[in-house]
C-alpha cells in the first residue's frame, strides 16, 4: 500500500492559526477605518453647518433693514418679512416664515452694539463657535444709511 501525500494535523492547525490571526488583524483594521471615516464625515458635516450658519447670517445682515437684539434673540425685519434667531441650549434656531433651521453648534460670548441715538438697532453682533476643540469667532456688521432714515424706518 502506497502512502498518500497529505498535510499533518499539526500543519493544518498552524495554517488555521495564521489565517485566524490575519483575519482578526484585517477585521480590526477595517473597523478602525470605518470609525475614522465616520468621524471625518461627522467633522465635515459640522464644518458645513458652521459655514452655512455664517453665510445665512451674513446674508440676513445685508438683506434686512432693521436688526434688533433681545436676550438670546436676534430679530431681522423689513416691510415684507421677519426672521428670528434664537440662541438656545441646543444650538442656534432660525425661524423664517413657516421654516425653521437648527444649527446644533456650541456658541459663547454673545456681544452686540447698538446704533447711537436710542434706535435700538444692532450695528455689530458677534459670538464664538466651538468646533473640534477650536474657537471660531463670528462677527457681523450692519451699516445704516443715515440716522434720519433709520428713525423713519422704525416708525413707519
Amino acid at each position: 500500500m502506497r502512502k498518500q501525500p497529505a498535510f499533518t494535523f499539526i500543519e493544518i492547525l498552524v495554517a488555521l492559526t495564521i489565517t485566524s490571526i490575519v483575519m482578526v488583524l484585517g477585521i480590526t483594521l477595517y473597523m478602525q477605518l470605518v470609525s475614522s471615516n465616520n468621524r471625518i464625515l461627522h467633522d465635515y458635516d459640522k464644518n458645513q453647518e458652521a459655514l452655512q450658519l455664517k453665510s445665512i447670517l451674513n446674508t440676513d445682515f445685508e438683506r434686512y433693514n432693521h436688526i434688533e437684539y433681545r436676550i438670546y434673540e436676534l430679530k431681522f425685519s423689513d416691510k415684507n418679512s421677519t426672521c428670528m434667531y434664537e440662541f438656545s441650549d441646543i444650538g442656534i434656531l432660525r425661524r423664517f416664515n413657516e421654516n425653521m433651521d437648527t444649527f446644533k453648534l456650541e456658541y459663547s460670548n454673545l456681544e452686540y452694539e447698538l446704533q447711537h441715538g436710542n434706535t435700538g438697532m444692532v450695528t455689530h453682533f458677534s459670538f464664538d463657535i466651538k468646533l473640534h476643540n477650536n474657537v471660531i469667532p463670528y462677527s457681523f456688521y450692519k451699516e445704516y444709511p443715515s440716522f434720519e432714515n433709520v428713525n423713519s424706518s422704525i416708525f413707519k
